[in-house]
């Protein structure tokens, strides 16, 4: 665990400390989930990143500009080590722009993670029954609340692009595209429901072993 995320863990005030386990919040988004029967995916994130606890040092005058310019550039080297990010640009105020691109394909027991696995705010996970799941990260509306009045904002439009079968979704808009379906959640702030989709992919099954795990 880098210093950073062990930061994150130990030195939150209460209240966030509940609200924001995962350290960073996405704001002012687009975000794409592509989907292949078999597995095969590309997920991309164009948007901001807050990392809230200097969000909020920044906002409680904790921080001189020196220590608000170090601790700014001891995030992106954070981020940075993840090759899939193409940009990160800071922004002065505890986030920062990204664009993050990655694609490849889920084994039978396989999860993909952004921002990372203890960091998740969305989640693409495959179990050997055959199904791909996405899950985005859920705040509690008394967690919705404390980022609300801190002034934290979510706001964005998250996609799932497929044409494989999906058997469940709570998506807030459907359209077809070609061959495949877009499923649409328009996030209008920390209190819009937490996107999920399950699919079954196509030729996917339990083999003997991992069935008897």
């Amino acid at each position: 665990m880098s210093k950073t995320a062990r930061r994150c863990i130990t030195g939150f005030a209460v209240g966030l400390l509940a609200l924001l386990a995962a350290c960073y919040l996405p704001n002012h988004f687009r975000s794409e989930i592509r989907l292949g029967p078999t597995g095969d995916y590309a997920l991309s994130f164009y948007g901001e990143l807050i990392w809230a606890p200097l969000y909020r040092d920044i906002r409680q005058g904790h921080l001189s500009k020196s220590e608000i310019a170090v601790k700014t550039e001891e995030i992106r080297r954070d981020l940075a080590r993840d090759s899939n990010f193409k940009k990160i640009e800071p922004m002065g105020d505890g986030s920062f722009k990204v664009s993050y691109e990655r694609e490849g394909r889920l084994l039978a027991s396989d999860m993909v993670t952004f921002v990372r696995r203890n960091a998740i705010i969305l989640a693409i996970r495959a179990t050997p029954d055959g199904l791909l799941t996405v899950n985005g990260n859920t705040l509690k509306p008394s967690d919705a609340q404390t980022a609300t009045t801190m002034g934290l904002d979510v706001r964005g439009e998250f996609r799932v692009t497929t044409d494989g079968l999906v058997k469940e979704h709570n998506a807030t808009m459907v359209k077809p595209f070609g061959r495949a379906f877009v499923y649409i959640w328009t996030i209008e702030n920390a209190f819009s429901p937490a996107p999920h989709l399950v699919m079954q992919r196509a030729g996917a099954w339990p083999t003997k072993a991992e069935q008897h795990k």
